[in-house]
């Protein structure tokens, strides 16, 4: 995985690309549109669509008390019987050099909305 990282005098554009598919994916007919479109057939046949929950907002990193938006759904699926409840985690940012440590900031960005759903308690461990 492979991110790029803004210039300052890109930053604007970027931010508003960003922006731009954010607005998109915080409807759920898109956010079906896009998972029907690049996960496997049999993936998203488990989905139930009229599920769809928007979880976006604003969360403050605990490690650098930043603030970040997210885009973030969940949705029921049904496999072997056994109806539950997943997240789905849409990132998208536009860089404009690389970044290579895209991966630790994508784990970083996963663990603070972990850590948001055990505090909200949304979900618990185990």
């Amino acid at each position: 995985m492979v991110g790029y990282r803004h210039t300052v005098g890109e930053r604007s554009l970027a931010n508003y690309h960003d922006t731009g598919y954010k607005e998109l994916f915080s409807h759920p007919e898109f956010v079906q549109q896009l998972i029907e479109g690049f996960a496997p057939a049999e993936i998203s046949a488990l989905m139930d669509f009229s599920t769809l929950t928007n979880h976006s907002g604003n969360y403050i990193t605990p490690l650098f008390e930043e603030k970040f938006e997210d885009v973030v759904w969940s949705v029921e699926i049904t496999w072997q019987g056994v109806t539950q409840r997943v997240f789905l985690y849409i990132l998208l940012e536009f860089q404009s050099s690389v970044d290579h440590t895209m991966p630790i900031r994508l784990l970083h960005y996963v663990a603070c909305f972990y850590d948001h759903l055990l505090k909200s308690r949304v979900t618990t461990p185990g």
